[in-house]
């Protein structure tokens, strides 16, 4: 979900009341974490919002840094979407996200976390940190999949997502 103008999720504006998105917030936000437990088995973030407060747009490159002690007991996950069609990006490198299982490929920091590019074009010899957008605007979820203790209590703090070219 993408918070409407105000930053809020009002699902009312001059042209129409947006029953789907409302119906599906309200599933989201509400239903679904009661039916599963306090602490869910997967944990959904979605930065919509570069370090400084900016929206995310099309045709620039954003830089993620993905810690190594990502707090995940399986796997976590970086997946873009576009905005527009809430669908995968095609591109040809077919690919959409980037994660925990490919951490092996990629260009790996001296401290063992990796930088996640996400844009129209990857930063020389970061390729396999690369997810292109081919001019779309960017929609991210980054997923903890078994999120641990320093997630739930607050422990971890994710780093913001950094516009690479303004």
């Amino acid at each position: 979900m993408v918070p409407d103008a105000q930053h809020g999720f009002e699902f009312v504006n001059r042209d129409a009341v947006e029953i789907d998105r409302r119906a599906a917030a309200w599933f989201f936000f509400t239903f679904y974490p009661k039916v599963l437990n306090e602490r869910a088995g997967t944990v959904y973030l979605a930065p919509i919002a570069d370090s400084s407060g900016r929206s995310l747009e099309a045709g620039k490159t954003y830089k993620l840094r993905v810690p190594e002690d990502m707090p995940a007991k399986q796997f976590w996950s970086l997946t873009v979407y576009d905005r527009a069609t809430w669908a995968f990006i095609q591109n040809p490198l077919d690919r959409a996200s980037l994660g925990s299982f490919n951490v092996p490929q990629m260009k790996a920091n001296a401290d063992g976390s990796v930088d996640l590019y996400f844009g129209p074009k990857a930063p020389a010899g970061l390729e396999m940190n690369w997810i292109p957008t081919m001019g779309r605007e960017p929609y991210l979820w980054l997923r903890l999949y078994g999120p641990e203790d320093a997630f739930w209590t607050k422990a971890f703090k994710m780093p913001d997502v950094e516009l690479m070219n303004p």
